[in-house]
């Protein structure tokens, strides 16, 4: 049985590609249609395709300039990837604690993490919560956003992902929108545009940033003579099929973000007036766009497996907890030196994390029955 999140746009696009026999680049090809649409949702001069969303910030750091003896301000509390993607360009992550109440990254924190060598800062707005962008710009550093999680976000206003130098996006299987595994960069600057594109594309020198330009005519290098590579770079670029795929996700994002939303409000509002159990914060000047419904357990009074198999026994799905620190992973203790982040360290082993990507009504209502009953039942034991 399909999944809910494939509909007829993605099966006719596929089918279109494959009918085409794989057309080369250009903005005919479903790579620079999608870079293409993407930009002009985003408000963006220029969107640049990859592989995946760890590409996207690896190419965004080197476009910046970031290398061998650099740092780069980083949250524990995320995914490795945003980490690995700083020592993926050669510098070193520094671990900057987050807010205890919103979860992602705290401007107060970084400010005590700059150096002289500090290059760039790199926040990841957490769970569909936009980072606080604005606030991070005025250290005069470079910001690239890792938006993996938060498609339509907004901060003051502003579309989460195009507040600083570089946003990073994700296709990952589990995000807004998906083709099994691959990203995307924007940027307003046509410079770092370039670099982007010529990093993705094996530092072809004769690509343009413009979208779907990855590739070189065949006609401009049909001589002996030709010169390719002028820059250094990998091959990062995201397939036809993916970008095609992507291409009918992308055409309904607003739907799919406002089922996100209508999740994770039921949740939020189940778990209304519950003392132990706090949801993120989501400020004022903030649209969540609830990649998931995250909230703060009072291990305290509830233990963590406790509500989990509780949970699980009432019908739920099961949820995750968050991920281990990056700096407590066993490679990143054995070879990065950090300073503690305290929020990070008492929010990580509390966290849980409900689906938002419900698509069938009579299965949100299901999931949030067990999630009720679970709160009532835990209660009457803490």
């Amino acid at each position: 049985m399909r999944s809910w999140r494939i509909g007829e746009k993605e099966e006719q696009y596929l089918l279109e590609l494959l009918d085409s026999g794989f057309p080369g680049s250009g903005n005919g090809s479903f790579t620079g249609r999608l870079e293409k649409a993407f930009a002009e949702k985003f408000n963006s001069r220029y969107a640049i395709s990859f592989c995946n969303g760890t590409a996207t910030l690896h190419a965004a750091l080197v476009a910046l300039g970031v290398g061998p003896g650099d740092e780069v301000i980083v949250p524990p509390l995320t995914m490795s990837s945003t980490s690995l993607a700083v020592l993926h360009a050669g510098a070193r992550p520094v671990f900057a604690d987050v807010d205890r109440e919103t979860f992602v990254l705290s401007p107060a924190a970084v400010g005590n993490r700059i150096s002289s060598r500090t290059k760039a800062i790199m926040p990841v707005s957490l769970y569909g919560l936009p980072a606080p962008v604005d606030e991070l710009e005025k250290f005069g550093l470079p910001v690239v956003e890792d938006s993996a999680e938060c498609y339509l976000g907004r901060l003051n206003g502003r579309l989460a992902g195009t507040i600083g130098s570089i946003g990073s996006f994700s296709f990952q299987n589990s995000k807004h929108i998906t083709c099994g595994e691959g990203g995307m960069t924007i940027t307003n600057d046509e410079e770092l545009a370039l670099s982007l594109r010529r990093f993705s594309s094996l530092g072809y020198g004769q690509i343009s940033a413009e979208p779907g330009k990855s590739k070189i005519d065949k006609n401009a290098i049909a001589s002996p003579d030709t010169i390719r590579h002028t820059h250094y770079g990998f091959n990062f670029r995201l397939s036809e099929l993916c970008s095609a795929f992507a291409l009918a996700q992308l055409e309904k994002l607003d739907e799919l973000v406002e089922l996100r939303i209508a999740c994770a409000e039921a949740f939020r509002k189940a778990a209304e007036g519950v003392s132990w159990l706090k949801p993120q914060r989501t400020p004022v000047n903030c649209v969540n766009s609830y990649w998931t419904a995250a909230f703060v357990l009072d291990t305290d009074r509830v233990p963590w497996n406790l509500f989990h198999k509780t949970f699980i026994a009432n019908g739920g799905e099961g949820f995750y907890g968050a991920w281990r620190l990056a700096y407590n992973e066993p490679w990143f203790a054995e070879h990065v030196e950090h300073e503690p982040c305290p929020n990070a360290e008492y929010l990580q082993p509390r966290m849980i994390q409900m689906k938002t990507n419900y698509g069938n009504e009579n299965e949100l209502k299901s999931q949030i029955v067990a999630f009720t009953k679970t709160i009532e039942q835990v209660t009457k034991r803490s």
